[in-house]
């Protein structure tokens, strides 16, 4: 599967890697599984980390069907802090605009062009929180 889902050891936190080509579908898929689980509500983060991504082929209509899940889903996990890798140009302009069209759910969403800038901004939120 193009986008693989590993929850942390302390099930804070889920992982989504995006791997080779995603289609809007796939990523529908696995984003609906986490939802889905009765881990979500307890959670603290979530990181979509697109490093491994060659093609990232969810189109406006897929993002927007995204949103609204995240929209919906969002109220059972306010606050939730959402981090996009993306460290290719297109999909960090992918990122950018879903993270745009996002205004209004109730996640705290972030763009990084590495893995380690987002752990760093889930520490320090987490940190924050506190």
């Amino acid at each position: 599967m193009p986008v693989r889902v590993e929850y942390t050891k302390d099930e804070m936190g889920v992982v989504l890697y995006h791997e080779g080509v995603v289609t809007g579908e796939e990523l529908y898929i696995s984003i609906s599984s986490v939802f889905q689980d009765s881990r979500y509500p307890r959670m603290k983060y979530w990181i979509g980390d697109r490093s491994d991504c060659t093609q990232f082929l969810p189109d406006y209509e897929w993002q927007k069907k995204i949103v609204g899940l995240n929209s919906k889903e969002s109220s059972r996990n306010p606050g939730m802090l959402l981090a996009l890798v993306s460290p290719k140009d297109l999909t960090f302009g992918m990122s950018r605009m879903f993270q745009t069209i996002s205004e209004g759910d109730l996640f705290k969403t972030e763009v990084f062009r590495d893995r380690d800038s987002a752990e760093k901004w889930i520490k320090e939120e987490l940190s924050a929180a506190k």
